[in-house]
C-alpha cells in the first residue's frame, strides 16, 4: 500500500511544528501535521520563557515576543544574585501560529481538530496513524511518523519507547497579569515558602505586564509543603500579593501544565518512526526549560529523517542517527542535570541561599556555560552547596547514573 503522506506528524507544539518547518523547507517531501486542538494557538501551556538561541536559531520574529531582559536574578531566602542572561519572553499562542504558517508556507498542511489515538503497526514497522476528527475515526498512512504529543507521548508509550507513568512528574500554574512590574529581569526564586519542592518567577511580558508562576516537583512537593496548604493557585496569588516590586491589575490568561521526565536518554527511533521534544523527555531536567530543547530535537530528527527519506529507507538502523546524536550531546549532561535537579529542589534553605549567591560568583564564561546547559565538573563544584544531609541521598540518586 502507498503511502498518503511523506511525513506525518502528531501533535503542533514547538517540537512538532519545527518538524515540519525543517522538512517542508528544506525538501518536497510532503508533511501533514495532526494536532488535536481546533486551533494551534489553543495548546497555551508554557511560560513562552527561552533565549538568544530560539530566537535566533529558529528566525523567530519580534512580532511574537512579549518581552525582553538583559539579565536573570536568582532568589532565596536571604541572597540575591544577578547573571547576566538575555531572555526573550515568547507570545506562546502567537509562537505556535508563527511556526505552523511558516510551516505551511513551505508546503506543510496543518490538521487542527485531529487528535491521534494509535499507531498503525505493520510487521514491526509503523505505517501510519489513526486520528479522531468530528466524532470520526481516520488514518493516515505515511513513508515516517513523528510523535510530538508532549508529555502524554501518545505513540511512544504504546510503543514501549518511553514510559511517562514511570518518569518523575511536575506541575505548574502561571498568571499572565497586566499591572505594574519594576524590574527589567527575568526572576527565578528558590524558597519552600513561595514554591515548595520547585520554584517561582516573575517575567516582563510588555509595557505594564508581566507574568508570574510557581512550578514543583511533586515528590519533593510532598516533602516541603506546608501540612495545612491549598492549591498550587494559592501559592501564585500569594507570590503576586507579596512582593512591592509588581503590582497586579488584572489577570489576562492563565496557563497550566506538567512535565514528564526522566534522563531523557530513550529510544527516539524505531523502524518508521521517531520521536520529539517531550514525547520522549527532552526537557532540561534542570531548569525545566523545553521549546529550545525541544525544537532542537525536531531538528535532529529532521537531519536524520531527511537523510532515510532520500534513501527510501526509514528503518531504525537509518534513524537511529538522531537518537545517537541526542544522547552524545544531550545525553550526559541532562543525566548529571537530572542528578542535580533531585538535590536542588530538596535542599534546605541555607543550602538554597548557598547555592544562589554561588551563583553570583561564576565568571562570564560559567554562566555562559550554565545558559547553555554545558556546564564542567568544577562549574558543577563551584554552584554545589554541600551539605552533610546529601550522604543520605545517594543511594536513592545511584539509580541515574
Amino acid at each position: 500500500m502507498s503511502a498518503d503522506v511523506d511525513a506525518v506528524v502528531a501533535g503542533g507544539g514547538p517540537a512538532g511544528l519545527q518538524f515540519a518547518r525543517e522538512i517542508a523547507s528544506r525538501s518536497e517531501y510532503a508533511v501533514t501535521v495532526l494536532e488535536a486542538n481546533d486551533d494551534l494557538s489553543d495548546n497555551d501551556k508554557s511560560t513562552g520563557g527561552t533565549f538568544d538561541q530560539v530566537i535566533e536559531r529558529y528566525d523567530v520574529p519580534d512580532e511574537v515576543v512579549m518581552g525582553e531582559n538583559e539579565d536573570v536574578i536568582f532568589e532565596a531566602p536571604g541572597a540575591s544574585s544577578t547573571l547576566p542572561i538575555p531572555g526573550h519572553v515568547l507570545d506562546f499562542p502567537a509562537f505556535l501560529e508563527f511556526l505552523g504558517e511558516d510551516a505551511a508556507a513551505h508546503g506543510a498542511e496543518i490538521r487542527t481538530g485531529a487528535r491521534v489515538s494509535d499507531p498503525v503497526v505493520e510487521a514491526g514497522s509503523v505505517v501510519g496513524v489513526q486520528y479522531w476528527t468530528d466524532g470520526e475515526k481516520h488514518r493516515i498512512d505515511a513513508d515516517l511518523v513523528v510523535d510530538a504529543t508532549g508529555p502524554r507521548a501518545v505513540l511512544a508509550k504504546q510503543l514501549g519507547m518511553f514510559d511517562p507513568d514511570s518518569a518523575q512528574r511536575g506541575i505548574g500554574k502561571e498568571y499572565e497579569i497586566r499591572g505594574r512590574y519594576d524590574l527589567d529581569s527575568m526572576l527565578f526564586r528558590f524558597d519552600h515558602e513561595v514554591a515548595p519542592g520547585g520554584y517561582a518567577w516573575t517575567f516582563p511580558a510588555g509595557d505594564d505586564a508581566f507574568k508570574a508562576g510557581v512550578c514543583w516537583i511533586e515528590d519533593w512537593y510532598d516533602r516541603h509543603s506546608r501540612p495545612d496548604d491549598g492549591t498550587i493557585d494559592d501559592y501564585v496569588e500569594s507570590w503576586v500579593a507579596a512582593d512591592p516590586r509588581w503590582e497586579a491589575e488584572e489577570v489576562r490568561a492563565v496557563h497550566a501544565g506538567e512535565a514528564v521526565s526522566n534522563n531523557s536518554v530513550n529510544q527516539r527511533a524505531m523502524d518508521g518512526l521517531v520521536a520529539v521534544g517531550d514525547a520522549v523527555s527532552s526537557i532540561n531536567p534542570l531548569f525545566g526549560e523545553g521549546i529550545r530543547s525541544g525544537m532542537e530535537s525536531a531538528e535532529m530528527a529532521a537531519d536524520a529523517a531527511l537523510a532515510a527519506l532520500d534513501s527510501g529507507d526509514t528503518s531504525r538502523e537509518r534513524l537511529r542517527d538522531y537518537e545517537e546524536r541526542w544522547n552524545g550531546e544531550k545525553g550526559v549532561q541532562w543525566r548529571i542535570q537530572r542528578i542535580v535537579c533531585e538535590l536542588l529542589y530538596d535542599f534546605t534553605p541555607g543550602q538554597q541561599r548557598r547555592f544562589v549567591t554561588s551563583a553570583g560568583r561564576l565568571s562570564d564564561a560559567q554562566v555562559e556555560r550554565l545558559q547553555a546547559y554545558e556546564l564542567t565538573a568544577r562549574d558543577y563544584l563551584d554552584l554545589y552547596p554541600f551539605d552533610r544531609s546529601d550522604l543520605g541521598k545517594l543511594p536513592a540518586l545511584a539509580r541515574h547514573v
